[in-house]
């Protein structure tokens, strides 16, 4: 069913009051752009080929089974199992049934925990449940690979084949994490006799211990690839845990009474069989699930063993796969993209839409410029209103600066915590203004000093005087080396500014990150730059942010050819247009604070990051133009959230991911395929 026009127009209105432009799923990339997304069928197409021929492992893997047991199948007494069904009280069906419903509560949520995680705009509510649905009918029709991924795509139609199959396998690979750190901890706790499950216990801590120690600091390779936060990870072992305990509860009241099996042992020996019917994705496991279990369970008669799973099969799998195939017959019926505080990607240009043009140049600080690197989202209220620069890295969902639009700090503070906390991460604030940071503070907010910000009034530069005499001595060096300096049009020469970023950096070793831009063609194109000639050979350049009310230097590019002050003398006369312009402001950027720390990991921590970012060096630069200075400040809800963002955040800005890309899980705005309507199709039939 394609949304009507009503709902497509209230959701734009609802997530966005700028153009549609503005966010990177309204608007698709042109045909030739390496990150388009796959939208056409013909795409979906291949997509769907591809999870065809996925099945034939687990169609295999259930033939197989189904011949390996048919000797001990055939010498079963069926009547006895359909008899131990048949003696099932009413009791009996009502808590499994309240155990079923509390695992199911638990499927649900995983599906909204990844969707948060991805970043797909899908709201809670539509991810809980299509994640239900999506499971229960998926679990008892098998192939849960290509079964969950067109009951996903038929439930959130605002999502392509392609992103459906990616969900339901990101889904898949959570649960089977989860599942495997519960069933170590059933295995440390109740200790069965079977040898390989130690083996199995000693991989899934691995696993979990590798995959935390990878979110926490990935390497530099690894560093953009989405890895869940530890929240996201102990959210998922949680669940996990809900669900499959639940689910053995429900098959452990089933049970004949006169079994008298220890709790603890049934629900262990469900968690492994469980496992090997997850590995072989035959329909409900059928075929391992049963081998596994009575493997597990030898001391058991297999007639009532078996009578209990068929019982446990009706209420668990039944049930929910009749109650699911209503709702993906019915289809969804409005809207499912969240309407709460959330991040926009922009478009893989760094030219931005017009009004978001508009928007950044009028920010309190041109640092907003750094919106273009794509870094960093658009922090949006639930509205659409943009407040700021936010970007999730590591365990934390960083906010940089001030708030690009008038809004009172604890709005923008508010709208920061909620996405935050919808994406299981800590928020935290970079780098923000002393307003900012005293609401935070106010608001029980831990606030630390992290930079300070080198400005000056343009009108009020001067090279007179002692506190500029350094200054005027590298000036000079310049000025010898015949620098000639212009300022950039819209034809750069890019070939020569490519050659004078390569040669700056074999000579550094690496760029910066995050709050440091980076080059790259289209990005400085946006900027206003100054260059330095000797003659027609290009040796040097610098660029800016610029906004209304201020100018921030940001890339500062020198070639082996570059005589001392050639840096200096650009921005000398970056100076002088500012003034001849009526720039009231122009920042020289930030440095590292370097005060005292009374807290022995914040001291560590910040004299790490001066190590590492030669902020000696930078400040010496600095200061020769005799600047104004502003303390910025870094501001978290707890002292573990700020120190955990400044770990973060350390990471982001010394070893920057090699390459930006867009977030391909972003739900479109409208649905991206026809949805099957049977209503329609009944009323043709009728006619």
């Amino acid at each position: 069913m394609r949304h009507s026009q009503i709902e497509i127009e209230d959701a734009l209105t609802r997530s966005s009051i700028l153009s549609p432009p503005l966010d990177e799923a309204a608007t698709p990339a042109p045909l030739d752009h390496p990150t388009d997304r796959p939208t056409d069928r013909q795409g979906d197409r291949k997509g769907l080929s591809k999870l065809l021929g996925k099945q034939m492992v687990p169609l295999a893997v259930m033939v197989f089974f189904a011949w390996l047991l048919w000797e001990k199948v055939a010498h079963l007494d069926m009547k006895a199992v359909f008899a131990t069904v048949a003696t099932v009280t009413p009791g009996q069906w009502g808590l499994a049934g309240l155990a079923t419903l509390a695992s199911f509560w638990a499927v649900g949520q995983y599906d909204r925990v990844l969707h948060a995680q991805l970043g797909t705009g899908i709201s809670d509510s539509s991810a809980r449940s299509s994640g239900i649905v999506a499971i229960g009918l998926s679990q008892a029709l098998g192939f849960g690979a290509l079964t969950g991924t067109l009951i996903r795509w038929r439930m959130l139609p605002e999502l392509t084949l392609w992103q459906a199959a990616r969900l339901s396998g990101a889904v898949a690979l959570s649960f089977l994490m989860g599942w495997a750190v519960v069933a170590t901890m059933a295995l440390v706790v109740f200790q069965p006799e079977v040898p390989w499950m130690e083996t199995l216990a000693i991989g899934a801590i691995a696993l979990f211990l590798t995959l935390a120690a990878l979110s926490i600091y990935p390497p530099r390779a690894l560093v953009r690839l989405p890895w869940p936060s530890i929240k996201t990870m102990v959210t998922v072992v949680g669940l996990a845990a809900i669900d499959t305990i639940c689910a053995g509860l429900a098959l452990y009241v089933l049970l004949p009474d006169h079994l008298l099996l220890p709790l603890g042992h049934t629900v262990s020996a469900y968690l492994f069989s469980l496992g090997a019917g997850l590995i072989s994705s035959t329909p409900g496991g059928v075929g391992p699930f049963e081998a596994t279990l009575a493997s597990l369970l030898p001391a058991i008669p297999l007639e009532p063993l078996l009578g209990a799973v068929v019982a446990f099969r009706l209420i668990y799998y039944g049930v929910p796969a009749a109650i699911s195939a209503l709702f993906v017959l019915r289809g969804p019926r409005r809207c499912n993209l969240a309407r709460e505080p959330h991040l926009v990607k922009t478009s893989p240009s760094p030219y931005l839409p017009p009004q978001l043009e508009a928007q950044i140049f009028a920010a309190p600080r041109a640092e907003a410029g750094l919106l273009r690197t794509r870094d960093f989202s658009l922090l949006s209220a639930a509205d659409g209103t943009p407040l700021g620069l936010a970007s999730p890295i590591g365990q934390s969902l960083v906010m940089l600066s001030d708030p690009i639009s008038p809004q009172c700090p604890g709005q923008t503070r508010t709208a920061l915590s909620r996405a935050a906390s919808r994406r299981y991460r800590m928020p935290a604030i970079y780098k923000c203004g002393a307003r900012m940071a005293a609401s935070a503070r106010c608001a029980g907010w831990q606030v630390l000093p992290t930079a300070e910000e080198a400005w000056l009034a343009p009108a009020e530069f001067n090279l007179e005087g002692s506190k500029t005499r350094q200054l005027r001595r590298v000036l000079r060096k310049a000025e010898e080396g015949r620098i000639r300096v212009t300022e950039g049009t819209r034809n750069l020469p890019l070939d020569q500014m490519d050659r004078v970023a390569a040669e700056w950096l074999a000579m550094r070793g690496q760029e910066r990150g995050f709050s440091m831009g980076t080059y790259d063609r289209d990005y400085i194109s946006c900027q206003r730059v100054f260059l330095g000639w000797q003659g027609t050979n290009l040796v040097a350049f610098v660029s800016f942010h610029e906004s209304r009310s201020e100018m921030t230097l940001d890339l500062m590019r020198s070639g082996e050819a570059a005589p001392d002050g050639s840096i200096q003398l650009l921005i000398v006369k970056a100076i002088e247009v500012a003034r001849s312009q009526g720039v009231p402001r122009l920042s020289l950027a930030a440095v590292p604070w370097q005060g005292e720390d009374r807290d022995p990991l914040t001291c560590w921590l910040r004299q790490k990051f001066l190590t590492r970012s030669g902020a000696a060096g930078l400040r010496r630069f600095k200061l020769a133009f005799a600047p104004h200075w502003e303390t910025l400040y870094l501001a978290a809800p707890t002292r573990l959230a700020l120190t955990v963002a400044g770990i973060d955040i350390l990471r982001r800005v010394t070893a920057p991911p090699p390459k930006v890309t867009a977030n391909p899980m972003k739900a479109a705005r409208s649905a991206t395929h026809p949805t099957l309507r049977f209503s329609k199709l009944l009323g043709r039939r009728r006619k």
